[in-house]
Formats: C-alpha cells, structure tokens, sequence
C-alpha cells in the first residue's frame, strides 16, 4: 500500500469498483439469461471481467485491512468481508479512527510546543537557578514521552499543555502575558505554578526573573 493512502482514496476506489460491479451484474445476468435458454456460454470477454473484478476486489481488501491494521481498528477477519458493503463498514471505521489520529497529533504538536518554550526559558540573573532547573527537567522528561509515545497512548499531561492547562503553560503566560492578565487570571496562574511547581518558581516569574531566550523570539517571529 502506498505510504499516502487514506480512507478516502480507498473509498473512491470502492465507489469506481461498485460502478464496475454494477454494469457487470447487469451482463452477467443477461449472460444467465442465455446460459438457461439457449446454453449459449458467456462471452471469454465477460469471464475475464469477472476474473479482474475479483482480483480488483481482493486487492482493495487486503489494503483497507492493512490500513486499518496501521489505525489499530479491529476489523473483520477476511473471511468476513465478503463484499463492497462489507469494505464500506470497515472504511467508515477506519475513517473514525484517522479522525482520532489526527486530533491526537496536533494535540502532541501543541503539547510539545509547550514544552519546547519552557525549555527556552532562562533567569535574568541566575544562569543556574535551581527552580527553573527542576521545572526545564521536568518539561525534557515529558518531552520524551510525549515524543515517543503512539498516537493512541498520549501521556495524560499533553491533553492540559495542548490545551494550556498545565502548570508549566500557566508558567509561561505569566512570563509572555504578565501585562495582559486581569488580577484574578494572574492570582490564579500564580497559585497552581506555586502548587504544581513550587513558590520559587512562581515568585521569580512573578518578579519577572524569568523570560524567553532572544532564540524564540526571533524563531517566533520568523514563523
């Protein structure tokens, strides 16, 4: 199967093959017709569709099990897939799940970028200080995680840092967004990073400590 197949490609084979399933049953059951009749055999040219036709059918069956095999879709033994309906079915299915797929890749995306800006993090006047150290170790270690993890296996976490939701994305808002935040936002971003990460941590972006290295500024802004 090719690397850029999806289940729309396979669904538009599947469409074409049913027009060609379509005009050949229709000949086939004139053929029937003059078989009974008159025990005239059916033209080799029809015999020879037909043989086609099961070889189109086998092969666009055994590429949507493979794809959904790659989706981890638990499709119907090939026994079961019997015909063109059946492959609908399984393409639906397979459609679902590369919806899924795709929600889960943007969701790793945007959790890395999470962690990436944390990981760009540096103290004013401390090149070492500890808090920000343990918070960069903790971001690398869930980085990894993140990264190598399957689609199907996402870490609890990137669901809150895709979505902001995590303690070390309130850190960064409260050092990219300090000016913007009312009262109420900045209180509580400030107590879940002194929970979640320590009060060192919080106060230093607090005090404004804590900023992005000019390295993502100038990536940010060339992206």
């Amino acid at each position: 199967m090719s690397r850029g197949q999806s289940s729309t490609d396979l669904s538009q084979e599947l469409a074409v093959l049913s027009d060609v399933f379509s005009d050949l049953g229709e000949r086939l059951i004139q053929a029937a017709r003059q078989l009974l009749g008159r025990g005239a055999p059916p033209p080799e040219s029809l015999v020879n569709e037909l043989s086609l036709c099961r070889r189109d059918f086998v092969s666009l069956r055994d590429r949507t099990r493979e794809l959904a095999g790659s989706l981890h879709v638990a499709g119907p033994p090939e026994e079961d897939l019997h015909g063109l309906q059946d492959l609908a079915g399984l393409l639906d299915e397979i459609a679902g799940a590369e919806t899924r797929q795709d929600r889960s890749e943007e969701t790793r995306r945007r959790a890395l970028s999470v962690l990436d800006r944390v990981g760009l993090l540096s103290h004013v006047s401390d090149a070492d200080f500890p808090a920000l150290r343990d918070c960069q170790d903790r971001a690398r270690a869930l980085h990894g995680a993140i990264s190598e993890c399957g689609w199907t296996g996402l870490p609890a976490e990137a669901e809150s840092l895709a979505e902001g939701e995590h303690a070390l994305a309130h850190l960064l808002r409260l050092i990219e967004d300090r000016d913007e935040l009312n009262d109420d936002l900045w209180a509580s971003l400030h107590e879940s990073v002194g929970s979640a990460l320590g009060k060192s941590i919080a106060a230093a972006a607090a005090r404004s400590k804590l900023a992005l290295s000019l390295e993502h500024a100038t990536s940010g802004a060339g992206g």
